[in-house]
């Protein structure tokens, strides 16, 4: 146990007293993976929402826009006189632009919008006194407009951990790359 600690306390060491690079600077691309929690009001099993982006665009100097999706899925069993069970699925898919406070630092801290479209589907099942009945969904979707703030940690040149916290997931936490 002691040998490990030791290795992180290195690791992080090392991470930490990195030379500051431009991590986020005009003409780089970054795409970032993350599990989060909350949104779309769902919840039992299985409700970790994973979200995706890619940002491509840079204006100026501290403007980076791109895609932004999320996915969660849930179910819930029921039986109370009968078996059943609740599916839930939500989808969110948006063009974001987050304006970075300090790029090319390591603390990297940005704050944006973002115009996207969500789909929620809902399916339901059980198995009555009759036998199983055939299994009936509906879904939703519209567009919306939100906001989102966060910050990226760039332990060198290529690699972060980004926070993030908005619409869908509430708050998540994930993996940045730069290339």
């Amino acid at each position: 146990m002691k040998n490990l600690l030791f290795t992180l306390l290195l690791a992080a060491l090392f991470l930490s007293s990195s030379a500051l690079f431009a991590q986020y600077s005009d003409g780089k691309k970054t795409g970032s993976i993350s599990v989060g929690l909350g949104g779309g009001g769902l919840s039992g099993t299985g409700a970790v929402p994973i979200s995706a982006e890619f940002n491509f665009l840079n204006y100026e100097k501290n403007i980076h826009v791109g895609l932004f999706v999320a996915y969660s899925s849930t179910s819930q069993d029921y039986n109370y006189y009968y078996d059943g069970k609740w599916s839930y699925t939500y989808i969110v898919i948006a063009a974001q632009g987050n304006w970075h406070f300090t790029p090319g630092e390591k603390f990297d801290p940005f704050a944006g919008v973002s115009l996207g479209y969500r789909i929620g589907t809902v399916s339901w099942s059980w198995n009555g006194p009759a036998g199983p009945y055939e299994p009936s969904s509906v879904s939703a979707s519209d567009i919306f407009v939100s906001a989102q703030a966060g910050f990226n940690y760039w332990f060198n040149e290529k690699y972060a951990i980004q926070v993030r916290v908005g619409y869908f997931p509430y708050a998540s936490v994930g993996f940045t790359m730069a290339f």
